[in-house]
Protein backbone atom coordinates (compact mmCIF):
# COMPACT_ATOMS: atom_id res chain seq x y z
CA UNK A 1 0.00 0.00 0.00
CA UNK A 2 1.38 3.51 -1.36
CA UNK A 3 1.66 5.53 2.28
CA UNK A 4 0.98 9.12 1.21
CA UNK A 5 2.58 12.74 2.39
CA UNK A 6 -0.41 13.09 5.10
CA UNK A 7 -0.42 9.05 6.43
CA UNK A 8 3.36 9.98 6.89
CA UNK A 9 3.12 13.11 8.56
CA UNK A 10 0.18 11.13 11.13
CA UNK A 11 3.08 8.22 11.52
CA UNK A 12 5.34 10.48 12.43
CA UNK A 13 3.95 12.92 14.64
CA UNK A 14 2.31 10.05 16.39
CA UNK A 15 5.46 7.76 16.91
CA UNK A 16 7.49 10.61 17.97
CA UNK A 17 4.59 10.99 20.88
CA UNK A 18 5.53 7.32 22.11
CA UNK A 19 8.90 7.31 21.47
CA UNK A 20 9.18 10.43 23.21
CA UNK A 21 7.02 9.01 26.12
CA UNK A 22 4.81 12.02 26.08
CA UNK A 23 1.66 9.44 25.75
CA UNK A 24 2.83 6.72 28.30
CA UNK A 25 2.37 2.36 27.91
CA UNK A 26 -1.18 1.22 29.04
CA UNK A 27 -2.90 4.78 27.61
CA UNK A 28 -5.48 4.58 25.53
CA UNK A 29 -5.75 6.81 22.67
CA UNK A 30 -8.62 7.82 20.03
CA UNK A 31 -8.48 8.61 16.40
CA UNK A 32 -10.88 11.14 16.56
CA UNK A 33 -8.55 12.91 18.96
CA UNK A 34 -5.28 12.49 17.53
CA UNK A 35 -7.29 13.25 13.91
CA UNK A 36 -8.61 16.87 15.96
CA UNK A 37 -5.03 17.37 17.31
CA UNK A 38 -2.85 16.49 13.96
CA UNK A 39 -5.45 18.68 11.96
CA UNK A 40 -6.00 16.16 9.61
CA UNK A 41 -9.11 13.41 9.01
CA UNK A 42 -9.30 10.01 10.54
CA UNK A 43 -8.33 8.06 7.27
CA UNK A 44 -4.53 8.90 7.31
CA UNK A 45 -4.83 8.69 11.26
CA UNK A 46 -6.68 5.34 10.88
CA UNK A 47 -3.45 4.71 8.36
CA UNK A 48 -0.11 5.85 10.45
CA UNK A 49 -2.01 3.56 13.49
CA UNK A 50 -1.88 0.71 11.39
CA UNK A 51 1.88 1.34 10.58
CA UNK A 52 2.39 1.56 14.11
CA UNK A 53 1.10 -1.57 15.13
CA UNK A 54 3.44 -3.45 12.64
CA UNK A 55 5.74 -1.86 14.63
CA UNK A 56 4.41 -3.28 17.88
CA UNK A 57 3.80 -0.06 19.27
CA UNK A 58 0.30 0.35 19.63
CA UNK A 59 -2.39 -2.05 19.38
CA UNK A 60 -6.36 -1.21 18.47
CA UNK A 61 -9.30 -2.61 19.80
CA UNK A 62 -12.64 -1.76 17.83
CA UNK A 63 -14.98 0.93 20.04
CA UNK A 64 -12.64 0.94 22.65
CA UNK A 65 -9.45 2.88 21.25
CA UNK A 66 -5.90 2.54 20.21
CA UNK A 67 -3.53 1.33 23.20
CA UNK A 68 0.07 2.04 23.38
CA UNK A 69 2.08 -1.21 23.85
CA UNK A 70 4.45 -1.09 27.05
CA UNK A 71 7.69 -2.44 25.43
CA UNK A 72 8.79 -5.05 27.78
CA UNK A 73 11.98 -5.51 28.93
CA UNK A 74 12.82 -9.02 28.08
CA UNK A 75 12.07 -7.34 24.48
CA UNK A 76 14.89 -4.98 25.04
CA UNK A 77 17.25 -7.56 25.79
CA UNK A 78 16.39 -9.48 23.46
CA UNK A 79 16.93 -6.49 20.99
CA UNK A 80 20.46 -5.41 22.76
CA UNK A 81 21.40 -9.45 21.94
CA UNK A 82 20.39 -8.56 18.15
CA UNK A 83 22.63 -5.72 18.31
CA UNK A 84 25.31 -6.96 20.44
CA UNK A 85 25.81 -9.46 17.96
CA UNK A 86 25.70 -7.60 14.84
CA UNK A 87 28.71 -5.23 16.21
CA UNK A 88 30.59 -8.30 17.85
CA UNK A 89 30.55 -9.50 13.71
CA UNK A 90 31.36 -6.40 12.77
CA UNK A 91 34.72 -5.96 14.96
CA UNK A 92 35.71 -9.78 14.07
CA UNK A 93 35.15 -8.73 10.30
CA UNK A 94 37.46 -5.87 10.73
CA UNK A 95 40.60 -8.14 11.37
CA UNK A 96 40.35 -9.51 8.42
CA UNK A 97 39.28 -6.86 5.47
CA UNK A 98 40.68 -4.12 7.17
CA UNK A 99 37.44 -2.15 8.11
CA UNK A 100 37.70 1.27 8.58
CA UNK A 101 35.63 2.98 11.41
CA UNK A 102 34.40 6.51 11.06
CA UNK A 103 36.08 7.84 14.36
CA UNK A 104 35.23 11.24 13.96
CA UNK A 105 31.41 10.51 13.67
CA UNK A 106 31.55 8.31 17.02
CA UNK A 107 33.68 10.80 18.86
CA UNK A 108 30.91 13.07 17.90
CA UNK A 109 27.78 11.16 18.93
CA UNK A 110 29.88 9.99 22.66
CA UNK A 111 30.24 13.57 23.14
CA UNK A 112 26.53 14.31 22.66
CA UNK A 113 25.53 11.32 24.16
CA UNK A 114 27.71 13.15 27.67
CA UNK A 115 26.49 16.41 27.19
CA UNK A 116 22.86 14.92 26.95
CA UNK A 117 23.58 13.10 30.09
CA UNK A 118 24.80 15.86 31.87
CA UNK A 119 20.93 18.04 31.04
CA UNK A 120 19.10 15.21 31.76
CA UNK A 121 18.28 14.57 28.17
CA UNK A 122 16.90 10.68 27.87
CA UNK A 123 15.96 11.02 24.25
CA UNK A 124 19.45 12.03 23.87
CA UNK A 125 21.33 10.14 25.46
CA UNK A 126 19.65 6.94 24.09
CA UNK A 127 19.50 8.30 20.40
CA UNK A 128 23.35 8.90 20.14
CA UNK A 129 23.99 5.83 21.80
CA UNK A 130 22.04 3.91 18.76
CA UNK A 131 24.00 6.10 16.75
CA UNK A 132 27.01 5.07 17.96
CA UNK A 133 26.14 1.51 17.44
CA UNK A 134 25.08 2.36 13.86
CA UNK A 135 28.69 3.86 13.33
CA UNK A 136 30.19 0.72 13.87
CA UNK A 137 27.68 -1.56 11.92
CA UNK A 138 27.94 1.23 8.79
CA UNK A 139 31.67 0.48 8.43
CA UNK A 140 30.45 -3.04 7.32
CA UNK A 141 28.54 -1.78 4.40
CA UNK A 142 25.70 -3.92 5.40
CA UNK A 143 22.50 -2.49 4.66
CA UNK A 144 20.27 -5.45 6.28
CA UNK A 145 22.55 -4.79 9.56
CA UNK A 146 21.22 -0.87 9.31
CA UNK A 147 17.71 -2.24 8.51
CA UNK A 148 17.54 -4.63 11.76
CA UNK A 149 18.90 -1.35 13.79
CA UNK A 150 16.02 0.99 12.40
CA UNK A 151 13.55 -1.71 12.87
CA UNK A 152 14.64 -1.68 16.95
CA UNK A 153 14.92 2.03 17.24
CA UNK A 154 11.55 3.54 18.25
CA UNK A 155 10.98 0.63 20.42
CA UNK A 156 14.29 0.69 22.07
CA UNK A 157 14.42 4.65 22.87
CA UNK A 158 10.74 4.08 24.17
CA UNK A 159 11.44 1.05 26.36
CA UNK A 160 14.27 3.02 27.93
CA UNK A 161 12.62 6.64 27.97
CA UNK A 162 9.75 5.68 29.68
CA UNK A 163 11.84 3.89 32.41
CA UNK A 164 13.45 6.87 33.06
CA UNK A 165 10.68 8.91 32.97
CA UNK A 166 8.92 6.34 35.54
CA UNK A 167 12.15 6.57 37.44
CA UNK A 168 13.76 9.95 37.65
CA UNK A 169 15.95 9.18 40.18
CA UNK A 170 17.52 6.16 38.54
CA UNK A 171 20.05 7.95 36.09
CA UNK A 172 21.82 6.59 32.96
CA UNK A 173 25.53 5.85 33.98
CA UNK A 174 26.77 3.26 31.58
CA UNK A 175 26.23 3.11 28.37
CA UNK A 176 28.37 6.37 27.64
CA UNK A 177 30.99 5.01 29.63
CA UNK A 178 31.30 1.90 27.53
CA UNK A 179 30.96 3.79 24.20
CA UNK A 180 33.92 5.64 25.05
CA UNK A 181 35.96 2.67 26.04
CA UNK A 182 35.15 1.33 22.27
CA UNK A 183 36.28 4.59 21.03
CA UNK A 184 39.30 4.54 22.71
CA UNK A 185 40.07 0.70 21.72
CA UNK A 186 39.27 1.64 17.64
CA UNK A 187 41.72 4.68 18.17
CA UNK A 188 44.14 1.72 18.70
CA UNK A 189 42.91 -0.26 16.44
CA UNK A 190 42.49 -2.60 19.09
CA UNK A 191 39.46 -5.40 18.15
CA UNK A 192 39.50 -7.50 20.50
CA UNK A 193 39.21 -4.04 23.66
CA UNK A 194 36.38 -3.07 21.24
CA UNK A 195 34.68 -6.54 21.68
CA UNK A 196 35.22 -6.64 25.66
CA UNK A 197 33.62 -3.17 25.86
CA UNK A 198 30.32 -4.39 24.17
CA UNK A 199 30.46 -7.86 25.53
CA UNK A 200 31.06 -6.03 29.66
CA UNK A 201 27.83 -3.44 28.40
CA UNK A 202 25.55 -6.39 27.79
CA UNK A 203 26.91 -8.43 30.80
CA UNK A 204 26.48 -5.66 32.98
CA UNK A 205 23.02 -4.26 31.50
CA UNK A 206 21.26 -7.58 31.44
CA UNK A 207 22.81 -8.44 35.41
CA UNK A 208 21.01 -5.25 36.18
CA UNK A 209 17.83 -6.37 34.55
CA UNK A 210 18.28 -9.94 35.86
CA UNK A 211 18.90 -8.96 39.81
CA UNK A 212 15.62 -5.90 39.36
CA UNK A 213 13.10 -9.16 38.23
CA UNK A 214 12.35 -7.42 35.23
CA UNK A 215 13.37 -10.50 32.93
Amino acid sequence: MRTTSLELEAYNQIKERIVHAEVMPGMLLSENELATQLGMSRTPVRAAISLLEKEGLVESFKGRGVLVKEISFRQFSQMLEVLVSMQLFVLDSAKQRKIIFDLDALKNYLQQQDAARESGDYLGYYNNSLMCIETILKANDNEYMLQVLDSYRGKFICRMVTFRKQFPQLKPQWANVMNGKIYHALLRNDYEGAKAAIEENYKYTTGQLMLSGVI
